[in-house]
């Protein structure tokens, strides 16, 4: 038999979009912090990437290692590996520093997988670039268990803090493989992408999914630094999305909060016109172009019954999805907002599909929304 030669290839496996957390930074103090994460594909393979974005003092990163997970902080036995930056096990990270890149990490994951890295930090730790939600974290008690399988959690930690620093996996696999970015809010930080994620493995598709999303993020303006919403798209997208390892594809779904937060008795933003959403989409798909990427919108999904909600958010989000769906500027489009309607009443999510707020998608809508997707657009 022919003995073909692969041509090695880095492509984003996982990924998140860094937060400010400056009004609520975290502290560690000669401690561990491991999170378990949920890879898309595997590789033979893999390295990190860290970004002290919002920091505005060094980090000191001690020690770094990552492993085969098996449940919550245990580690597969024999796994584990130590993480080094240009040959050291320590590294500085420096303020406002935008990337790190580890060394290459000789382990084999399967796609799917999950692994567990661990962060040490052996003096007194103040982090202000975090992320919220990304996987299961553990904070240790005092002392460096990088290389221990036994993981003693801190008794006064509450084991799902924000992860810091980290923001992306790689993967080493052959030339055919790359990646779909999603990008927006809460909707995609929940589980949609990964039920993308299943389905292009199960469809034999070679594709990685990347998260790079933020609850309550909008298009057009940051929201108040204390709510952790992230800075708005326009300002993150090219950071977040057109840099990402091996990345061809980017999905779009974003907008719902320009439109609902400054809606209700509280508004959290000033109020925009769906003119001005439509301009900041136009400025995704021009920035996507530019670095030849294949970017795809998603309709606005439903959000009748919303607190505070009125016809005059509904008529922006129809006129936000008219301009997606018939304008020609997308590669394609994702109509989230007819695979997640009520057919009865389609200003509103189908019962089932809704989690109760009448905003954000169930693990069942989640799904829809996943088994809507065409994969031969990718």
């Amino acid at each position: 038999m022919e003995n073909l030669e692969i041509t090695p290839k880095w492509v984003g496996s996982w990924s998140v979009s860094p937060v400010d957390f400056n009004k609520a930074p975290l502290y560690l103090n000669n401690q561990t912090l491991r999170a378990r994460i949920k890879l898309s594909i595997g590789g033979t393979k893999i390295r990190l990437k860290f970004s002290n974005r919002f920091g505005h003092q060094p980090i000191f990163l001690s020690g770094v290692s990552v492993a085969l997970s098996k449940k919550d902080s245990d580690i597969a036995e024999g796994t584990n590996r130590v993480v080094t930056f240009n040959g050291e096990p320590a590294i500085m990270i420096m303020p406002n520093q935008e990337v790190v890149l580890s060394d290459e990490v000789d382990i084999k994951t399967v796609d799917l997988g999950s692994i567990s890295i661990s962060l040490f930090f052996s003096g007194k730790t103040k982090i202000s670039t975090a992320f919220l939600g990304s996987s299961q974290c553990f904070t240790s008690v005092e002392g460096d268990y990088t290389d221990s399988s036994i993981f003693p959690i801190a008794k006064e930690a509450d084991n799902q803090p924000a992860l810091p620093l980290l923001t992306g996996v790689d993967v080493l696999n052959g030339e055919e493989y790359s990646s779909v970015v999603t990008f927006g809010d809460s909707i995609t930080a929940m589980d949609w992408p990964g039920y993308l994620a299943e389905r292009l493995v199960k469809a034999g598709k070679k594709i990685g999914v990347l998260r790079q999303a933020i609850g309550g993020n909008k298009v057009l303006n940051d929201s108040p630094e204390s709510l952790q919403y992230g800075t708005a798209g326009i300002q993150r997208f090219r950071k977040d999305v057109v840099h990402q390892t091996g990345a061809k594809y980017i999905v779009v779904l974003h907008g719902v909060n320009d439109i609902i937060h400054s809606c209700g008795p509280h508004p959290i933003s000033k109020s925009v016109k769906a003119e001005e959403i439509i301009n900041g989409l136009h400025k995704y798909i021009q920035w996507a172009h530019e670095s030849n990427m294949k970017i795809l919108g998603a309709t606005i999904m439903p959000f009748g019954g919303y607190a505070g909600n009125t016809s005059l958010e509904e008529e922006k989000r129809q006129a936000v999805n008219h301009w997606i769906r018939t304008s020609g500027k997308f590669d394609g489009v994702i109509d989230f907002d007819a695979a997640t309607q009520n057919p009865e009443k389609k200003n509103e999510l189908l019962p089932d599909y809704d989690s109760g707020d009448h905003l954000h998608p169930s693990k069942q809508g989640a799904k829809a929304m996943s088994d809507f997707i065409d994969l031969d657009i990718f």
